[in-house]
């Protein structure tokens, strides 16, 4: 996806940066992306129900295999 800086803003806040993830640029067959990865371990819990909703929705806009999101889950 490409977003504008004040959607990477608004991105930062719903992923609790900097407190729960960091963030990091690299480039990728010669465009600039970014990724969130977790500041610490946590013990595993579920996401919420609404979050998992936003997940599968990004799954079907993106034309992305379910499966292997519900296999996932399944643990």
């Amino acid at each position: 996806f490409e977003i504008s800086k004040s959607d990477e803003k608004e991105l930062d806040v719903y992923e609790d940066f900097p407190t729960l993830y960091k963030k990091h640029y690299f480039y990728y067959y010669g465009k600039r992306v970014m990724t969130y990865t977790m500041v610490r371990k946590s013990v595993f819990t579920f996401p919420t129900e609404r979050y998992l909703n936003i997940v599968k929705r990004g799954y079907k806009d993106c034309g992305l295999n379910q499966k292997l999101l519900n296999q996932g889950l399944k643990g």
